[in-house]
């Protein structure tokens, strides 16, 4: 079946196909993707949003599908499920055809390796890996900035079809080394879940991450848009 575009009358379908793909990442971080109660329905409104009102554009095939969120001049590509590798062709392609030339951001889950090949497949590159240390405890609040040392900090909360048991500690601008120990040191007095660290493409504290038990959680491609 070649890709078509997503109408209002496949929403229901969409969330559907969707929780597939949420239901496979849970085991591989089970505190950060902890489903909320209600997550269908708030993936409905989220993706009813998008598409009536937020700009964005999708595509589905009888099994698979591509949601395109507008992200400033170019777009976000989170919300994808695909089965089978033609799918996987003909809804980029169908994405190529319709935004051609544009910038693209594109997420896979470190979980997800033949989502990250066809990015490369597609022309991408990474720009930015998040790097996630779970933790036992909870109960903070998101919004809240951390001082920390060599590192911009704040807690985060999770996407709303998400429920972990508090919000993360978000690390960024990472200069010293130093804050990243600081930064798992401080998160459960603040009620954190969690610790994510942005890494951009060049930073050297992978080494660094890994022996505080991070691990790669998940890779940001990012490129134009074209055919494959």
């Amino acid at each position: 079946m070649a890709a078509t575009a997503v109408t209002p009358d496949d929403l229901d379908w969409l969330v559907a196909v969707l929780r597939r793909r949420r239901e496979a990442l849970v085991p591989h971080a089970p505190v950060f993707w902890r489903p909320a109660p209600d997550a269908d329905a708030r993936h409905r409104a989220y993706l009813h949003h998008l598409l009536t009102e937020g700009g964005a554009r999708a595509w589905r095939t009888s099994t698979s599908a591509l949601v395109a969120a507008r992200r400033g001049g170019g777009w976000l590509v989170d919300d994808v499920h695909v089965e089978g590798a033609s799918d996987a062709v003909d809804l980029w392609n169908a994405f190529a055809s319709s935004c051609g030339g544009d910038d693209v951001r594109f997420v896979a889950p470190a979980y997800e390796r033949e989502r990250a090949a066809r990015a490369v497949a597609a022309g991408l590159s990474v720009a930015e890996t998040w790097w996630l240390l779970e933790l036992a405890s909870g109960g903070g609040e998101p919004g809240a900035s951390v001082e920390l040392a060599g590192a911009d900090a704040v807690t985060v909360a999770a996407p709303p079809v998400y429920a972990p048991p508090g919000p993360m500690l978000f690390v960024s601008a990472v200069t010293d080394g130093v804050a990243l120990a600081a930064a798992v040191g401080q998160a459960p007095a603040l009620g954190c879940a969690g610790v994510v660290v942005n890494q951009k493409v060049g930073d050297a504290f992978g080494p660094a991450l890994a022996g505080l038990g991070f691990r790669r959680h998940c890779d940001f491609f990012e490129g134009v848009i074209r055919p494959v």
